[in-house]
């Protein structure tokens, strides 16, 4: 009961996730295009973004250790999950690639907020929020949620 709620909460919290990061995003390129200031509203994106890409790893932590999907991969050994498509997905390229993800993104706001001129804040933001949503939409399972079943 648990595990599907939880990972009914990180399926439909991956929208509100890339929504923040479109936005973003697209505040950093109006920025760094526009030659406008990094202000207030541009703190607030990525303050939220950051907060729903920690809650998302959270869960996605929690979802790994309690999924039966993982567990059962798990119990016959890497030999064999490594070779099915879809455990390998879950088991290890959407946890890593994601992590990584986060990082990136944790790493562009960190870097983004130490720098002095608002085109390098607008320009890093940019480069790191990007480079971590287009991780995190390599690897989310789309044909396995409800929203997305046979459309692969």
């Amino acid at each position: 009961m648990t595990y599907n709620y939880l990972l009914m909460v990180h399926s439909w919290l991956r929208w509100a996730f890339l929504i923040a990061a479109l936005f973003a995003i697209i505040r950093s390129l109006n920025g760094k295009f526009g030659n406008k200031p990094f202000g207030k509203e541009d703190n607030t994106a990525a303050t939220i973004l950051i907060a729903l890409t920690h809650t998302m790893l959270l869960l996605g932590i929690i979802l790994w250790f309690v999924s039966p999907n993982v567990q059962n991969a798990l119990a016959q050994g890497a030999g064999v999950f490594m070779k099915d498509k879809y455990m390998r997905l879950i088991v290890i390229e959407h946890p890593i690639t994601n992590i990584i993800a986060v990082a990136l993104i944790q790493i562009g706001r960190i870097k983004s907020k130490k720098a002095y001129e608002d085109a390098v804040k607008h320009n890093r933001s940019l480069i790191y929020y990007g480079l971590g949503l287009l991780l995190i939409l390599s690897r989310i399972p789309w044909g396995t949620t409800p929203l997305f079943r046979g459309m692969e």
